[in-house]
């Protein structure tokens, strides 16, 4: 009777942690983001600055978020990332020129801090309730999945939307929706079970440790900087998506069924990620995935230059495309770092990847920021293209410790 209430627990705690993730990732206003906050008083190259600050902002919280939900509990800090993400979208609505949405985009941060290594540590120890961890990447990729599909679905629509009810009301919408999150979040079981203890240490103390520990382990480090690397490179190759298909005078309203084809790619990829990597091998599918960054940096340069309208819409497409298997890359070396650590540490160890994985995105996006305003959107991509090289780097130092 005992078991029979664990699965039925488990099972209901995934259906809710789909559902917020569902509204959480409802982004109505992300196919034309750049043209609404460029209309609220911003430049290009500001947006660009925004969301390195943005990732700036997320690595300040991402070890505290962690640890806190390792020693308290991971359900409130779910319900705390929801809360905050909420209020991170009405402020954005209300704001005009940079002060104010860095603003609204700095407590996004803080949210996108509190879900990173929550929302996937929590799910791990809630199967671990049945002993169905290993079950992990499925599971955790169909939570993905109901996310992607969100984003696919609110990026066809505010596409559609912003012509008739503006930027403005497409935020208000989006605050209502991510509210329903926090509602969703207030109903997952308790993981009372997992609770790290800290003897004769401060708390702060206790998370450098865990972090400190987890930077010189070498499994560890190299599982976690490849797949950083390549997030920062997949962000930036969505963010400039915009500018490029502008430039190559692809029409407005098609910008939500491109960055839709996007997020639909990313629910294909977090839905069938077990079965990439079982059918390929681990380090298969990490170098199609390095090849496929380079197919998107060539595909983008080439479409601000093709006069044939056709080819610029495939060329385009495959832009749009690559950036998402950001999503299998992350599901893949995150299931690897799960199977090496200690439920007491997972959310710091989530975190702590999680932190280096915005660092370098941050940087990346300051770097372009410049590169855009000052070079313009082809030598930023040279530039891109060029920079690939620290990826196969990372690829080689990762090759030693992942089977094929």
């Amino acid at each position: 009777m005992r078991k029979d209430k664990k699965s039925l627990s488990v099972k209901r705690g995934l259906r809710l942690l789909k559902l917020g993730w569902f509204c959480h990732n409802f982004m109505l206003i992300l196919p034309v983001i750049v043209l609404v906050y460029t209309q609220k008083g911003i430049t290009v190259g500001d947006f660009f600055l925004i969301q390195g600050l943005f990732r700036i902002a997320a690595v300040l919280f991402e070890i505290p978020s962690g640890y806190m939900s390792d020693v308290f509990s991971r359900r409130r800090i779910l319900i705390y990332a929801a809360v905050v993400a909420t209020l991170g979208f009405a402020t954005v609505a209300m704001a005009h020129g940079f002060w104010g949405i860095m603003l609204g985009e700095g407590l996004l941060g803080v949210s996108s801090a509190l879900f990173s290594g929550t929302l996937e540590a929590y799910t791990y120890d809630l199967l671990k309730r049945t002993n169905s961890q290993k079950n992990f990447l499925r599971e955790y990729g169909s939570v993905n999945t109901f996310g992607d599909i969100a984003a696919f679905v609110g990026t066809v629509l505010g596409g559609m939307l912003y012509a008739g009810v503006g930027g403005e009301m497409l935020l208000w919408i989006e605050t209502s929706i991510a509210a329903i999150a926090v509602f969703a979040y207030l109903f997952v079981p308790e993981l009372t079970e997992i609770k790290r203890v800290v003897n004769h240490k401060t708390a702060v103390a206790d998370a450098i440790g865990i972090t400190w520990k987890t930077i010189k382990n070498p499994k560890l480090r190299n599982f976690i900087i490849f797949p950083s690397i390549f997030g920062a490179f997949t962000i930036m190759l969505l963010w400039i998506m915009q500018p490029i298909m502008q430039t190559a005078a692809v029409p407005v309203s098609l910008f939500g069924f491109y960055v839709g084809a996007n997020q639909l790619s990313r629910a294909v990829f977090s839905k069938y990620a077990y079965k990439i990597c079982d059918r390929f091998g681990n380090m298969t599918t990490s170098v199609l995935s390095v090849l496929s960054v380079i197919l998107s940096i060539v595909a983008g340069i080439l479409a601000m230059y093709v006069n044939n309208m056709v080819a610029v819409y495939i060329l385009c497409a495959i832009l749009a495309f690559v950036p998402s298997m950001q999503s299998l890359v992350k599901l893949q070396y995150n299931t690897l770092i799960h199977d090496c650590v200690k439920s007491q540490e997972r959310g710091t160890v989530i975190s702590t990847r999680a932190m280096v994985s915005m660092i370098l995105g941050a940087v990346v996006l300051v770097i372009a920021k410049f590169l855009v305003d000052g070079l313009g959107l082809t030598a930023t991509m040279i530039c891109a293209l060029a920079a690939t090289i620290v990826l196969f780097w990372a690829l080689r130092k990762v090759s030693r410790f992942v089977k094929q």
